[in-house]
């Protein structure tokens, strides 16, 4: 399993007048839990806040922001990344245009954005702003995200321009799949209703009343800010993080979908924004009750992981709009767990508790989900003493033994055998064209075959051959976890065609490679 989906499945309506008790929490185990975390998991940096409605119950940040800058540490005002946790923003300001009557959840996506298409006539015209943001679209999980990751930076039209040639793995609406780029369009629903940029949005509806002065809705601006994170990768097998390549910072296009970034202090006011029933420290209300229950009312129901039931007593999971909802050990949790290339988070909300948890890195492990995991457990039931870090330790060690095993790189990996190709180099050279993600170029470069793919620098690889048609791609950066099968069809003697998969079941989801089908042009 991929780390950024062991983070979605095991990590995970109503509003509430006032808080119904105060969570018992005391900064001292917070404290030991968080040093707990980090001597295991050595992140490179790490920031924590857990409030109330009404108080900081603790927060503070530990590591340095950069590897190669010791000196330099992370303070409450330095910016993270939160990936995926940012999709709550974009329902939250979707959420104030329905309020206002400038949309409705069940209105179809083309009342908004013509050109928008699915693989089918009946699903394109059907597809509702509701479905955009909660998951059941029936395309696989993560389709689409080689758009995406690991270095792309596609523009809006390119994505709506690759949706209708992703074909779906399910019926419509009938199972849960986790998606990036609908958000992305549902952020396109938002700047045309509103008639400005996304991120514009963002900071007007969000930023501006709730003082979070820090945050930036664009990667790109918080990447050029002077206090904020490089994002670090960890080899499979290794414990010290690497600072990413540059390219890798998601593109500003699709921030809609996990492009936002914040200081642990602003952090902390969109806790308590939540616990007081989205209102503002003045007692603005942003978002009425109504759309406050329909944001937390779950439409597509998840799968409950092995971990959650034991660890949580947790007996349901259901995706609502832009939030996961979920019973642990018997309350109401509400969250959101989020992973880019280099930088993880956790933001959770036990309304019943009136308490909220969000702890971010710039270290891409899974240390994040699991202390806020196990603060939440202890709020929720002190008695339960559910050891939530010592099983993320254990499937961590794990993980990354099979990861470094797959790429080739452990100990007792088995190292690739290259075969003698079944038929001359040049019978495989090409462009090769997939329908939604477009051309790649396989060549001969110094006497190997060599794979080009087309949207990304950091795809590009030789080709050594294992099987009759069969090759694997060792991407040069052994910190993406990514490497592929490249799987040739050919018909009367001829390469028509070429499939890809990954390597590892430890790869990322976002590396859809399974997705795609390749038809040779020439």
């Amino acid at each position: 399993m991929s780390l950024r989906r062991f983070l979605a499945v095991s990590a995970a309506g109503f509003a509430l007048g006032g808080p119904l008790s105060a969570a018992e929490v005391s900064p001292e185990q917070i404290e030991a839990y968080t040093e707990k975390t980090i001597e295991a998991f050595k992140n490179t940096g790490l920031a924590i806040t857990v409030v109330t409605s009404n108080s900081v119950i603790f927060q503070d940040t530990y590591g340095v922001r950069d590897v190669r800058k010791p000196n330099v540490k992370v303070n409450e005002d330095t910016l993270f990344p939160f990936a995926s946790v940012s999709k709550a923003f974009t329902t939250a300001a979707l959420a104030m245009a329905v309020d206002e009557g400038k949309l409705d959840w069940d209105d179809p996506v083309r009342n908004f954005i013509p050109e928008f298409e699915m693989s089918d006539p009946y699903i394109t015209k059907e597809f509702s702003v509701r479905d955009l943001v909660t998951h059941r679209s029936g395309l696989p999980a993560g389709a689409g995200d080689l758009l995406v990751f690991p270095d792309a930076d596609p523009e809006v039209s390119d994505i709506l321009a690759a949706m209708k040639h992703i074909p779906p793995t399910t019926s419509f609406r009938s199972q849960y799949a986790y998606d990036n780029l609908l958000y992305v369009v549902a952020g396109e629903v938002l700047s045309r209703v509103e008639g400005k940029p996304w991120h514009e949005v963002i900071e007007t509806r969000i930023f501006k009343p709730l003082k979070m002065k820090s945050c930036k809705a664009l990667p790109s601006e918080a990447a050029a800010a002077k206090n904020t994170i490089t994002q670090h990768l960890r080899q499979p097998g290794s414990w010290e993080g690497e600072p990413i390549d540059p390219s890798y910072i998601m593109g500003d296009g699709v921030s809609p979908a996990g492009g936002l970034s914040c200081s642990i202090k602003d952090l902390a006011k969109w806790g308590q924004f939540w616990l007081n029933d989205a209102q503002t420290p003045s007692g603005e209300r942003l978002i009425s009750e109504a759309q406050v229950r329909e944001l937390w009312t779950g439409v597509t129901p998840q799968g409950v992981s092995g971990m959650l039931a034991q660890l949580g007593d947790t007996h349901f999971s259901i995706y609502g709009l832009g939030w996961s909802l979920r019973d642990l050990h018997g309350k109401l949790m509400v969250g959101h767990s989020g992973g880019l290339l280099g930088a993880v988070s956790y933001f959770g909300i036990l309304p019943e508790e009136d308490i909220a948890v969000f702890v971010t890195s710039n270290d891409f492990a899974i240390a994040t989900s699991f202390l806020a995991l196990q603060i939440l457990s202890d709020a929720a039931d002190p008695e339960a003493n559910s050891d939530w870090i010592g099983t993320a330790i254990e499937f961590y060690n794990s993980y990354q033994a099979s990861a470094a095993k797959d790429q080739g790189d452990g100990e007792d990996a088995p190292k690739d055998v290259a075969i003698d190709p079944v038929r001359p180099l040049a019978d495989y050279t090409g462009t090769y064209v997939d329908p939604w993600y477009g051309p790649t170029s396989i060549e001969i470069r110094e006497g190997s075959l060599y794979i080009d793919m087309g949207r990304s620098e950091a795809l590009d690889a030789t080709l050594i051959p294992v099987e009759p048609d069969k090759f694997v791609a060792r991407w040069p950066d052994r910190n993406l976890n990514a490497d592929a099968y490249v799987m040739f069809s050919a018909e009367d003697g001829e390469v028509t065609g070429m499939t890809m998969e990954a390597v590892s079941d430890t790869t990322d989801f976002s590396f859809d490679f399974h997705d795609l089908n390749f038809t040779r042009e020439d």
